[in-house]
């Protein structure tokens, strides 16, 4: 698994997987589920999909929904999603099996499950190996990437990455002691 910033960035011995793979893997495992119909998982098969900035730090998939739709609406479904877009860093062999989870998770609200609510922590804990750590970890790793800035504590050396400086503004959220400016080269 990556932890680490060197760890990162894609090598030469990397296999980045296309999106059109990860589509049809993760269509195919549906498929086989009975709680999901033949015409959910065709119709969702016809969603465009696509990458999401590589500096995004928050978001690891998206749903996207066509501009001005009612997504309270109970018909909502894939017919009214423009695309679903993956962060591209997942692309690759040691974020392969995260990738998939995240493209379940946003073909789910293109099914019309639009909110986190009970209904859809149902579904999602339905994937074959939900790995709740792996999340955090991608978000650590898209921080700490995109980072300019280390807000350090002083008190127990917490890092806090960031892009901008925190001036004295911020205080660590276990010691509260004004954290510190660290600029990464």
């Amino acid at each position: 698994m990556q932890t680490t910033l060197a760890d990162w960035k894609p090598s030469s011995q990397t296999v980045v997987h296309d999106l059109e793979n990860l589509s049809s893997t993760v269509l195919s495992w549906m498929r086989k589920q009975h709680f999901f119909s033949n015409k959910e998982v065709d119709a969702l098969s016809h969603v465009k999909v696509g990458k999401m900035r590589r500096n995004a730090t928050q978001k690891h998939g998206v749903c996207r929904y066509i501009r001005g739709t009612d997504v309270t609406c109970p018909g909502l479904g894939p017919k009214d999603v423009d695309r679903i877009d993956i962060h591209p860093s997942l692309l690759c062999n040691d974020w392969w099996d995260y990738a998939k989870q995240v493209m379940y998770h946003e073909y789910l609200h293109a099914l019309g499950h639009y909110a986190h609510d009970n209904a859809f922590f149902r579904l999602e804990n339905a994937w074959e190996d939900p790995d709740r750590s792996r999340g955090k970890a991608f978000t650590e790793l898209m921080r700490r990437a995109n980072a300019k800035w280390l807000w350090v504590c002083s008190n127990c050396s917490k890092e806090y990455p960031r892009r901008k400086k925190s001036s004295g503004n911020y205080k660590c959220r276990s010691c509260n002691v004004v954290l510190k400016d660290v600029k990464i080269n």
